[in-house]
């Protein structure tokens, strides 16, 4: 039964801990604060690489770094300020620190591995980084277009630690948005129905389920590149009969998600910002929430706009100009949704409320470069100029990341307890507003006089040099306003004023807990009966606001507290999860794995055994936390595991990652310049047999379930292992398989039928593989009775994957060996 909201009790600040607290958290708050600090390293990294170019280019026939060192820099900048500033700024650390409390969750679904999700972001992000020690740092840009990046063209190791460091990125961001994703979903307080979920939280939903369907496109993708490079593949060599476009396809399957991915948290932000700071509440909620979840669902149908510069066609390239030019209609409803929100407001002009002004002038000024990009003559004439870097920025430095910087001053008191100087944040948001502009504006008219993106230096007398000169004064403009942000911050932490809970007015839940929170997020489980309930706790639905009575400690509620809005369940044990040194170590091991496929193959067999035992290890740590969320003290009815909802999460993801592979051999099989074909090599009847038995390990998997459920505890181990046997038995009929095509002169590097055959059913193998180990795992905990009948989640969960992966097979069978003399089209 809810009662009365309690009184808040100051317990130890979650910013407390030494040296090895701080390596061994799972608090989710600590891990957002790493994200935050190692974002901002990266970000002073990419700048530097930015204001080196901008000098190169102050005029015409400049030396200062040669056209090697310039493509280093452009590529690196690009990568760095995408994926390891703005996206993990975004994605990572204002989702991981603000949307737990936004929904009144205690922790996060799954706390270590959102710990790995951030020791894994800083392995990837120290070995990209780490190539300019051995001046091999990327040099390819950002997009990495094929054939460019093959061995032929790019014979050192800088697209390799290109390429492996995107991998290390992008699992670890894969990994976060199902952790966040189940975190949403199932974590939420009650009476936190998703039509009253804050818009920060509705935006970095959408942006989750993007990552999960964008991200495998480009490990496809990136996968590929590694093989061609490594072991003489062909997916990307025209004289193969493949073709390079295919890169591009991946890449921007991913790519413009991407955008998106970066754009959504920063709406989100605007959303939270101009409601409290205009004191009204966000103008059209629901058409909000739905015009998010349409560019969301738009944003994967754009792709190829991308590309109309590679000859796709006049029907392709309309179709791909309709849904472009249809994607600016949600986005123009949220900029009108933000501009009646501060329309008649009583407006208080702090420096996140200018910052959240900048972005929406800003992004609407990329919004409309974009429109024009969406027009295919229009494109023509912009593609590779200096208007596609102006139209960039403006979406991504002038858009996302201005929004990023209003969200840091926004929840800073949350954050650390402390004020940001205003004074110094308006002087700082002022000069990175004019030191944005101009640096970029006058790219647009580069551009339009046709100054090529990605050139090192250019001849004199074309008539660039002074709008160069300028753009360079603006960099340092806005370097000096970034700067000073950094000097606030650091001011703020040695001497800042302390702040309240509620210093804004706020109208969400995080500001109903201390700033700094403590280690446990609520103290007592909040039960949330309106949207906005902090808001309509202190002011009544419909109200104007009140005058508000401080308390002790300087929490504020309204005068007449008595309303309905926000309740709490009553006092109840809840323990914070503990620390766990297996984050950084299977962290640190994926890092060893990497390195050992670029320089040393021993290590790469070290490392894979240690990435085993860390993995079991991890999986059998702390086995009383995690409890299904169902038996969750505060947790709506109905709410299945989080674990369960967990697997069923990746496997959509992974269902993604087998459709790009899929797709490409359907394309592949048949272009082949020589070599054998499907119909000469492929055994179907053998094959067959191998496939009923993986079908039939199924049903001895579900057996195995059903059985440990009824406690029956020796049947389910005997049909467990069983279903080991089986998909040992499909594994060996594999090997089989595969050594026999090589007999007969197949190989993987033999033509494209080889390589799309061996990489396609080669990753199922692995798959299986994979599922072998883990229900052998399983196995032995039930033969060691560390797998009771009472916590059937851990055989359920490895029973989802291993049903997926027979699943999948039923799909490769029926294309490669039923199907296997059809060609397409």
């Amino acid at each position: 039964m809810a009662v009365a909201a309690p009184a808040l009790a100051y317990e130890k600040s979650y910013l407390d801990g030494g040296l090895i607290e701080w390596l061994t958290t799972t608090d989710h708050k600590k891990i957002a604060v790493l994200y935050g600090l190692t974002g901002l390293v990266f970000l002073f990294i990419g700048g530097m690489e930015a204001l080196v170019m901008r000098l190169q280019l102050v005029h015409a026939n400049n030396n200062l770094i040669s056209a090697e060192w310039y493509n280093q820099l452009f590529t690196m900048h690009g990568t760095t300020m995408i994926f390891l500033v703005v996206m993990p700024l975004g994605i990572n650390f204002f989702t991981i620190f603000v949307v737990p409390l936004q929904i009144g969750a205690r922790d996060v679904a799954f706390p270590r591995i959102n710990a790995f999700t951030y020791w894994l972001f800083l392995m990837g992000g120290i070995l990209l980084n780490s190539s300019f020690a051995i001046a091999a740092a990327p040099d390819v840009g950002w997009f990495g277009y094929a054939n460019l990046t093959e061995r032929a063209f790019s014979p050192g190791v800088n697209v390799d630690f290109w390429a492996v460091a995107l991998l290390i990125l992008g699992i670890s961001t894969l990994v976060n948005a199902i952790n966040m994703f189940v975190t949403v979903v199932n974590m939420r307080a009650p009476g936190m129905m998703f039509m009253r979920l804050p818009l920060f939280t509705w935006s970095i939903l959408v942006a989750l389920v993007l990552i999960l369907v964008a991200f495998p496109p480009l490990t496809v993708g990136l996968v590929f590149l590694l093989l061609d490079r490594w072991i003489g593949t062909h997916f990307y060599q025209a004289v193969a009969g493949a073709s390079p476009l295919l890169w591009q396809h991946l890449f921007w399957l991913f790519g413009h998600p991407e955008v998106y991915i970066m754009a959504l948290p920063a709406f989100g932000i605007i959303s939270e910002v101009i409601p409290v700071f205009s004191h009204k509440p966000l103008f059209g909620y629901p058409v909000m929430v739905y015009s998010t979840i349409l560019i969301g669902f738009l944003s994967y149908g754009v792709w190829a706009h991308h590309m109309f510069a590679v000859g796709m066609g006049p029907v392709a390239d309309t179709a791909f100009m309709t849904t472009s030019m249809l994607i600016a209609v949600p986005t123009g409803i949220k900029i009108f949704s933000w501009i009646a929100t501060s329309w008649g407001g009583r407006l208080r002009f702090n420096t996140a409320f200018i910052l959240a002004m900048a972005f929406l002038i800003q992004f609407t000024m990329g919004g409309l470069s974009g429109v024009m990009h969406a027009t295919t003559p229009i494109d023509l004439q912009q593609t590779d100029t200096y208007f596609v870097v102006a139209h960039l920025h403006y979406v991504l430095l002038g858009g996302s990341f201005f929004a990023l910087l209003s969200g840091l001053y926004y929840w800073w008191p949350k954050l650390t307890g402390r004020m940001l100087s205003e004074g110094m944040g308006k002087i700082s948001a002022l000069l990175t507003i004019v030191g944005f502009n101009v640096t970029f504006f006058p790219m647009h008219i580069l551009g339009a006089e046709g100054m090529p993106r990605r050139i090192y230096t250019y001849a004199p007398g074309m008539g660039w040099d002074r709008l160069n000169l300028v753009a360079t004064i603006g960099a340092f403009i806005l370097a000096s306003g970034l700067t000073l942000t950094l000097f606030n911050i650091v001011r703020s932490l040695l001497r800042g004023e302390a702040a309240e809970s509620d210093p804004w007015d706020g109208r969400t839940l995080e500001w109903t807990i201390p700033s700094p929170p403590s280690e446990i997020n609520f103290t007592q489980v909040p039960v949330v009966r309106a949207r906005d309930p902090f808001w309509v706790f202190k002011y009544g639905v419909g109200a104007e606001p009140r005058p508000v009575l401080p308390e002790p400690g300087g929490r504020r509620v309204r005068a007449d507290a008595g309303g309905p809005a926000l309740t709490y369940l009553p006092p109840d044990q809840y323990e914070a999860p503990p620390p766990s040194a297996y984050p950084i170590l299977l962290a640190f091991s994926i890092l060893l794995f990497a390195v050992g496929l670029m320089v040393w193959l021993r290590l790469v067999f070290f490392s894979l055994a240690l990435i085993v035992a860390t993995l079991i290890g991890m999986g059998f740590e702390h086995e009383a936390y995690g409890e299904p969320a169902r038996n969750q003290p505060g947790l709506m009815p109905g709410r299945v595991d989080n674990r369960q909802l967990g697997m069923w999460t990746f496997v959509g993801s992974e269902s993604i990652f087998f459709a790009c592979l899929i797709a490409t051999y359907i394309i592949y099989k048949g272009r082949s310049a020589g070599g054998a074909s499907a119909g000469e090599m492929i055994d179907l009847w053998h094959t067959g047999a191998a496939t009923f038995v993986l079908l039939g390990s199924s049903v001895t998997m579900a057996l195995s379930t059903v059985a440990h459920r009824q406690e029956r505890t020796r049947r389910s181990q005997f049909w467990l292992a069983v279903t080991i046997l089986c998909g040992v038995a499909f594994l060996g009929n594999e090997v089989y398989e595969f050594t026999d095509a090589a007999q007969r002169g197949l190989n993987i590097w033999t033509n494209l039928f080889g390589t799309t055959y061996y990489t396609l059913v080669g990753f199922h193998g692995l798959h299986v593989t994979v599922g072998v180990l883990w229900l052998s795992v399983l196995l032995a905990a039930s033969l060691a009775k560390g797998l009771p009948p009472s916590r059937p989640i851990a055989l359920e969960c490895g029973a989802v994957y291993w049903h997926f992966v027979d699943l999948v097979w039923v799909v490769i069978f029926v294309v490669v060996y039923i199907f296997k003399g059809v060609a397409p089209g």
